[in-house]
This record gives C-alpha cells, structure tokens and sequence, in this order.
C-alpha cells in the first residue's frame, strides 16, 4: 500500500529524533536515566505527535498492559471505527486491520523494550526500538481515516488548545480542517520555514550557526566567534554603579532643565542618593502600632471558614435580613462598624451581648456573621500591641507555664480566644521554627461566656478545649476573709492571664454599674502580670466609657508614685477607711499615669468632638460582603478606644520607665542616635536620659522604653516640606509636635512613613499646646443650639417691629434682606448679615437687662 508523505508527516521524523536527543541521547542514556524503563521510553514516543511541541499535550496515551490507545477502548473491546475514510478503497474492515496491526507493532515494541531492559541491552542496543519513526496511527489516519470519530474531535481540540486561531501548516489533514472549520471557523494557517535541518548522520549539537548574508546559514567556530567579540570592558572599582534612570525621573529632569531648575524630589531621593541605612530607624520601627501586614486577612481554617459551614445551612437572605433588623439598617450602623459624624446616627451599643440568656438561632448566626470579624480585627490588633510593649518575654513566659496560659473571652462570643490563639501560633512559631505544622501549638485554657445556648453551639464548633459560662462570677460582692458569722476560709477565686472584654461598658447605663463590672474583672485578673483589655467602639461615647474605666483602675486600684492608697468612704469610720493599691500599669495606648486630657468630666459631654480612639483595617469575608450588599470594596476600617492594664507588675520599676515631663523633653530631643551616639554626646542631647557607659562606648540607656515615648493620637499631616503629628505626651498633655525636612533627614523620612497610633522616638522641631474640643456636660448640644438660635431671632424680629412702630427707640435697625426666588447672595454677604445681627442682639440684651435693673 502506497503512503502519501505530507509536511506534517515528514515533520515527524525531526520531533521524534528531537525527543530521543532530549531524553536519551546514544553517548547519554544510562540505567540510572531509565528510572520509568522502557514502558515510559515508549510512551513518551507515542505521546510525540508531529509538528507539535515535545511537552505539547496532544496525543493519546497507550494502556501498558496492553499497548492499544485508551480512545479506541471501551469497556474491555476495541470498537470499530466510525471515521469515514479518504479513500473510498479502504473500507471499515480493512481500516480496523491496518489498525489492529499498528496495535501489534506497539505492543511487540513494548514487550521488545521490557526484555531489553531486564537483560540491560538498552545502553548498547537502543537502536532496536526505532524510537525516531513516524507514529503510524497519524501517518494512517491521512489516508485511511482515523480510528474513531472520538478520536478525530480529540484531536482536533488539542490542536484548538494549544495554537487557537492560529495553526502550523501541515498540522490537520483534510478531514481535520473540515472539523475545526465547523466547530470554530475557517484558521489562520502559518508558513513555517524549517531552517537547519539536522542530517540523519549529524550527531553534534554543539555547532553555531550564523545568517552568511545571501538567505543561508553557515556554521562558525567557537573559538573563532568569541575572537570576534567586543574587547572586554575594565571597570573602575572605586567609581559608583551608573543606575539607569527610571521614565518618571526622566521626564521630571526634562522639564526642571526646559524651567531651568533642579530636581528636588523627595520621592526619588533614595533613588538618587542610596545609602547603606536601613529603611526605618529602629526604634520607629519597635513604635509602631498596627500589625504586620497592616491590613488583618482572617484566616480561613479558624474563622472565615467555619463561620461559612455554619451559615451554609441557613439562607442568605434570612440572615441578611435578621443583621439589618437586628443592627440598625442595611450598612449596620450599630454593630462594630462606626459610621461616619455626617451620618448623625445615634450612639447605640451593640442589640446582641454574648452574655444574653436568649438569643434565636438567626440571631446567632446574625452575631457570627457581623460580629466577628470586627471583634477579631480589633481584639487581634490590641493584643499585637500589648504583645510589643511587654516585650517577647511576657508572652513566652506564658506558654512557658505548666498548662499553658488562661484566657477569659467576656464579651466577645469566642472571637477573642481565636485572635489570643492566632497570637500564641505566631510567637509558637518564632520560638519553634523547626516543629512540625501539624504539631499542636500550646494554646493554654480558654474560657468563654455565652448565655444562649445557640451561641454556645457555634462558638464550640470553632473553638476546641474550650469552657463556656453562662455569666461571669461576680467578685466584688462576696466576702474576701472570714468574718464572726463564718470563719470557714474564702472560696477560691478563678482568675486568667488573659481579659479581653470588647463592647461591654457602653451597654450598662448607669456609672456605677460601669465601675462594679470593671472591677470584677480586675478580681478575675492574675494579680501576677494578668493583662485585662478593656474596648469599644471609636465615638464619642465609646471613648468616654474607656475613659471613665481608666479614671476608676487609676483612682482605686493601680498604684502609682504619689497615690498609694485610696480612701472608701463607704467603709465604717471605726475601720481603716485607707485601701492599699495594688502594684499594676497602663499597658496601651497611654504612656502616662495622670487624668486623661480629652477627659475633663466625667460622664457624657455635648459636642465633643476630640476623643481618643485608632482603627485597623481588615478585608471583610465573603459572607460579609452578602449581608452588607457591597460590590465594589471588600475592606473595613474599624475604629475602636481601648486600654490596657497590667496587674500586679509595675514595669516603671522593674525596668526603670520614666514618664512624666522629664519623658516629655527627652522625646522632644529625640532618640535617633541612641542606639550608636558616644555617652557624652548622649548626655549632652539628653540631660534626663543618661547612660553610665564610660566616655567613648556606644551604650544604650536602662531606663530607655518605649512607654517612655509620645503616641500619635491623630493621622500626621503630611504636609509638603514638614510633617505635623497631634502627639499625647507622657506628661498627659495634647501636644502639636512639627518635624521638618531641615530638622534631620532621618527623622524627617520616618515621619512621612508614621502612621496613626505610633509611638514616635525621633523627636521635633517645634511644638505648641493643641486646642482640644472636649464638649461641656452640662452645655448644650448642636440641636439644643440651633432651636435657642431660632428662638432668639424669632424674639428679637418680633421686639423689633414693635420697637420700630414706637418713638424714640434705640433699638438699632438692622436690616435683613429677604432672599428672593432665584438669587445668589454670595457668602461673605451672608457671614456680614449674621454678624450684624448677633453685634444688634447683644446691644439690645444689654440695654433690656439694664432696664430691668433700674425698675428693680
């Protein structure tokens, strides 16, 4: 039978002669390359279809059993082909015999190449396989047709995967053309020009080839090309790299030299001028107050993705429902989420508490989804904080413990405990590089309260080796000795490591309630080095209840230089009325002791609008994103107050921390060349902070600590030139602190790179008292305001047309226009007619209560 020989089919010689090469050449091959024997030899053969690529996909896979293609069988037998042939000769019986054949050859192939690889001929007599023919199912299938009509499509969607619109000449026969033209549209056929060609008898590869001018190519010499390369270049060892200048500098040097000035930049001043310095001081960096990354990614094994098992049983439009019933309107304004001032939605805690007795079950699930994510966010956030000012010896010295450390989750439904373990697993990590991932990590005891029985069965799918309580002890009512009607000792107390009690003051109203519930969980704390976190949300009123929490820790129970004890005068004037304080410290964000100076009255002030609070942003979970009905961002800033105390351990005399003013001018001097700057240079920058280390010794101070430093209590204000931060000092004052680019350029360049809630170590150039808008309890808020101002216009309107009916008045007049339909009067007008009517206002209260003090 005579074969036609296509392009394509003369192409199959070179990618089988390739594929040996690649893999087995005759100087290469070995026993130890033939770790798949002979059997992966001779499937790697059949899978080399002509003109495709060698780790092309096309081409069928033989059964190693058998040797025939798994297209051609189904269910044990080989079906007959359904492809029409080309040749109108052939007809089905003879195609499946030609193919039967084929099949033979293949399967002798096979087994001809397992003997030769268990009796270790192949090195020597690899030859005998006839590795580099054609392969006869393609060569066949131009004349005969191809095996089935499954085979046919297969084919021609592999060539459609791999080359698309575009296909090699000669790579579909007829029949496959007509194929893909039906199912995808007529291709693009590329002329491909095949250019040295290897001879059968060429065995090296190690030849290069060049273009000799006239269309051809001609061989070239190794040693004689690197002859005919450039004279190597001698470069100049002390001269600076020449960068390559970047488009963005390009075109900002063009248009200085068309302006006829200079570049100065500072975004490309590390570009131009690089140095050897690190990116941020170190001690800018050990101030810093967000986490790292800075934006929170819940992790999916412990949060997102158990919270999305839960909720796939219930439908999404039910619990969307029930969270904006539940959290006041379709953006949640009432749940961890602050709305925005311009909103004016009413400061309301969160409806759902973890220590509620009832909670339905949609309501549960309304918690998880809402809740979470921001209490997580926040909790986590704090903790990284407190983790930073304590150092890495207080957290190690908790996993450090026989079982490990206790945390209590009072208010946070189990969100807590997942963010304190998330904490734990990192430090675990750091200590342990080296352990295993599938390892458990000493996560210690949790502890958390959850009043609804619906609540508890979720948090409990998540949390492992969990307690759950129902409501916390209360501590502060129960007697803590023995009295004369009962000598037995007092019951023994539960007390953690770890509080973390988020959005739990905001929802009790009255002041000492506030106060009781502060102090359990001060009782509930170790009263050696417990931490307790206290947080809400970053308004106003969250604010205030923070505050009002840290006025009672200071004023009652932490013990500080100059108040050492505190005066009940509920007691019984026969006993001692003096209570001692406990040793214990403000952990964060304060790094200072005194009242704080956004507080001035306690309880709720009208208009206030400088509060203390930070926020941590965190990419919302896909459930969230269901609720909230947003498509266009998937991130959340949440806003928060907090604090934290530490009991019984005062760091400011363990370590030496000074805070007071004397803090206060040795962090306006700035600590930029503490950690490599002589002694007496030190002492000479910074009287307060000294170093004992004899003259000439780089030392760092004992008593330096970052709770030495000021906080950044509002976004810096990156101006151009200079940076501006609203700093709260460790002498308790609100400070406006100015670092210029002229001041230092370290400090200036960590400045643009601060952020709001760092502690900032590298000091300033100037700084003034910041006006504070604190509010006034007993004042009056903004609609209180406007209805007096309305009153009082309405009062003098009328006074005045009276007045200006009777002889003689001194009423001033003072004439309004009225605004007619369509006119625009400009505001500086408006601002004159305001203030001519507050200026007549005034004259004409003053003459009235004149008057009255005559008649009187």
């Amino acid at each position: 039978m005579m074969l036609l020989r296509s392009p394509a089919s003369r192409t199959s010689r070179s990618c089988s002669h390739g594929l040996l090469r690649s893999i087995a050449s005759k100087s290469q091959i070995g026993s130890q390359q033939l770790r798949g024997g002979a059997t992966g030899f001779i499937a790697q053969r059949y899978r080399c279809t002509n003109a495709f690529p060698l780790n092309s996909p096309i081409g069928f896979p033989r059964n190693t059993a058998t040797g025939y293609s798994t297209g051609a069988l189904r269910n044990g037998r080989r079906y007959a082909s359904t492809a029409p042939p080309t040749d109108e000769n052939v007809n089905t019986d003879q195609k499946d015999a030609v193919y039967g054949v084929i099949d033979k050859i293949e399967q002798n192939e096979m087994e001809m190449a397992e003997l030769m690889d268990e009796l270790n001929m192949l090195d020597d007599y690899w030859e005998a396989l006839n590795l580099d023919g054609p392969e006869l199912d393609h060569a066949f299938s131009e004349t005969i047709g191809h095996r089935n009509q499954e085979t046919l499509e297969a084919r021609v969607q592999e060539a459609r995967q791999v080359f698309g619109d575009t296909l090699p000449d000669g790579l579909l026969n007829a029949t496959e053309l007509r194929l893909y033209t039906q199912l995808y549209g007529e291709p693009i056929i590329r002329q491909e020009e095949l250019g040295l060609e290897l001879e059968e008898n060429e065995t090296s590869l190690d030849v290069l080839y060049r273009e000799d001018g006239q269309g051809g190519w001609e061989p070239v010499d190794l040693e004689q090309a690197e002859s005919e390369d450039e004279p190597p270049l001698v470069y100049d060892m002390e001269a600076d790299l020449v960068e390559d200048e970047s488009i963005a500098m390009q075109r900002t040097r063009e248009v200085a030299e068309q302006l006829g000035g200079e570049i100065m930049l500072e975004q490309f001043e590390e570009e131009a001028n690089p140095d050897d310095a690190p990116r941020l001081h170190p001690l800018t960096v050990e101030g810093k107050f967000s986490t790292n990354p800075s934006t929170v990614f819940l992790p999916r094994d412990t949060v997102t993705g158990p919270i999305s098992v839960i909720l796939s049983d219930y439908s999404n439009k039910h619990i969307a429902e029930v969270a904006h019933r539940t959290f006041g309107g379709a953006r949640l304004p009432h749940s961890t989420t602050t709305p925005p001032p311009r909103a004016q939605m009413p400061q309301l805690p969160i409806p759902l508490d973890a220590s509620q007795r009832h909670m339905t079950e949609m309501e549960a699930n309304a918690y998880l989804a809402a809740l979470y994510p921001g209490m997580y966010t926040s909790v986590l956030s704090t903790l990284v904080e407190v983790r930073k000012r304590l150092g890495a010896e207080w957290l190690r010295g908790l996993i450090a413990k026989e079982d490990g450390p206790h945390i209590l989750d009072a208010s946070a439904g189990g969100a807590g405990v997942l963010a304190w373990r998330d904490v734990i697993r990192a430090e675990w990590e750091l200590m342990s590089p080296d352990h295993p991932k599938t390892s458990p990590c000493p996560v210690g005891r949790s502890t958390v309260v959850t009043g609804s029985d619906a609540l508890q069965m979720r948090a409990s799918m998540m949390l492992e080796n969990t307690s759950f309580l129902p409501r916390l002890p209360d501590y502060v009512h129960i007697r803590a000795k023995p009295t004369l009607d009962d000598e037995r000792a007092p019951p023994k107390r539960k007390q953690y490591d770890i509080i973390v009690a988020p959005h739990s003051l905001l929802r009790i109203d009255e002041e000492f309630l506030r106060k009781e519930h502060v102090e359990n969980l001060w009782n509930l704390l170790n009263p050696d080095g417990g931490v307790l976190i206290l947080l809400e949300k970053g308004h106003q009123k969250g604010f205030e209840a923070i505050a009002g929490a840290r006025e009672m820790l200071l004023k009652r129970l932490i013990s500080s230089p100059g108040s050492t004890e505190y005066t009940n005068f509920t007691e019984s004037p026969i006993e001692d009325s003096q209570i001692e304080k406990e040793p214990g410290m403000i952990v964060a964000p304060c790094t200072n002791h005194e009242r704080c100076p956004m507080f001035n009255t306690p309880g709720h002030s009208k208009g206030r609008k400088d509060y203390c609070h930070f926020q941590q942003r965190y990419i919302r979970p896909p459930f969230l994103q269901r609720i909230l009905g947003a498509k266009d961002r998937n991130h959340e800033d949440v806003k928060f107050s907090y604090i934290a105390v530490q009991r019984g351990v005062d760091l400011r005399e363990t370590k030496g921390i000074v805070q007071g003013p004397e803090a206060t001018e040795a962090a306006f001097a700035g600590y930029e060349d503490l950690l490599g700057t002589p002694a007496e240079d030190m002492e000479a920058s910074n009287e307060t902070v000294s170093s004992q280390a004899e003259t000439g010794e780089q030392a760092k101070p004992e008593n330096f600590h970052t709770l030495s430093l000021p906080r950044i209590v509002y976004p810096p204000m990156k101006r151009r030139g200079h940076v501006i931060f609203d700093m709260c000092t460790p002498a308790g004052k609100i400070e406006r602190w100015t670092v210029p680019r002229s001041y230092s350029r370290r400090a200036y360049k960590d400045a643009r790179k601060s952020n709001w809630g760092d502690l900032w170590a590298l000091g300033a150039k100037t700084r003034i008292a910041r006006s504070l808008r604190l509010g006034d309890k007993h004042g009056e808020g903004k609609k209180e305001r406007l209805a007096r101002r309305a009153a009082l216009k309405a009062e003098l309107a009328e006074e005045g047309e009276l007045e200006e009916q009777s002889e003689g008045s001194d009423w001033p007049e003072v004439p309004i226009p009225q605004r007619k339909k369509g006119q625009t009067i400009p505001s500086w007008k408006k601002h004159v007619d305001k203030k001519k009517v507050r200026q007549a206002s005034k004259k004409h209260a003053a003459a009235k209560v004149a008057q009255d003090d005559f008649l009187i």
